[in-house]
């Protein structure tokens, strides 16, 4: 089972809308095998996907965390099975307004608390980061066989997006619009990663959305994002390059259904990048590559 964390340094930039229609297309094309995790859980966006229906012995995922920072023993966490191959933590539920908003005031309370569960001395943030990742990771393992947990990450830099700095992480995909505060912000993201002779962060960036216009200043955005001309940054990294996303009026005003909008049309710009994102992810992962075939539609 390999982990992916899909991240941004701002909003707005079509990280979670990736990140689903990455998952609907490995699952539905190349049966895989995914769990998300809502972990963006001040601003949840997957979780209104859920229908909620967990049980007694079943937690939602910030309660978990609540759980898991008071030292409170644990229940299982719900993951709600919300299409064929395609499972979904939610943060909360979402209808819950009042009580999620009295379990993220508990949870500011325990944030830098968490113990130590590989009896490990904690002297840095990744050391931090690796033993909340890791035990999350292992809780959610024990709700289901997948070959891929996909993360939705906080924005920004705050004590929830820890895990950004895990080296335990298989994959980190970094999404950023296209202009140079996001690039800049995440640059320097990338910069405060530790870099240890052990292992490397695996990194790929995203650019989205393209505009359509073909600028100059597009084209030095894109130099900066890809650090090729960078490379004492770069070099700190497994480097898998920098992908684009183009987005089309469709895909604007729609979220959870884009994928199923926009799957039977050729040549479509969106989609494209979308399976070339999602074939490139499965292959960084070491699985074999498939070829996408417009005929297959």
């Amino acid at each position: 089972m390999k982990t992916v964390l899909f991240y941004s340094f701002k909003g707005g930039v079509g990280r979670t809308q990736t990140l689903l229609n990455v998952a609907k297309y490995l699952t539905q094309n190349l049966n895989k095998k995914i769990c998300m995790v809502d972990f963006d859980i001040y601003a949840p966006g997957l979780s209104y996907l859920s229908k909620y229906g967990k049980n007694e012995n079943q937690e939602f995922f910030l309660k978990y965390l609540v759980d898991l920072f008071e030292e409170n023993e644990k229940k299982d966490i719900f993951a709600d099975k919300i299409a064929d191959n395609l499972s979904l933590i939610p943060a909360y539920n979402m209808q819950s307004i009042k009580p999620y908003h009295k379990l993220l005031t508990d949870l500011s309370q325990f944030l830098y608390s968490i113990k130590d569960s590989a009896d490990k001395e904690v002297d840095n943030l990744s050391t931090v980061a690796d033993n909340i990742f890791n035990i999350i990771k292992q809780d959610i393992e024990s709700t289901g066989e997948y070959d891929y947990i996909f993360f939705d990450a906080r924005t920004g830099i705050t004590e929830v997006s820890d895990i950004l700095f895990s080296q335990d992480l298989d994959l980190k995909i970094i999404v950023s619009s296209y202009n140079n505060q996001n690039i800049n912000g995440t640059n320097e993201i990338l910069n405060i990663l530790p870099k240890t002779k052990v292992k490397k962060h695996n990194v790929l960036r995203v650019l989205s959305p393209k505009p359509v216009e073909n600028r100059e200043i597009l084209r030095e955005i894109y130099i900066n994002a890809n650090l090729d001309n960078n490379l004492d940054l770069r070099d700190k990294f497994d480097w898998n390059g920098t992908l684009e996303v183009h987005y089309e009026n469709e895909v604007v005003v729609n979220d959870a259904d884009v994928w199923d909008i926009v799957k039977d049309k050729k040549d479509n710009d969106y989609k494209n990048d979308i399976i070339e994102m999602a074939e490139k992810i499965n292959n960084i992962l070491g699985n074999e590559l498939v070829l996408w075939n417009t005929k297959n539609y």
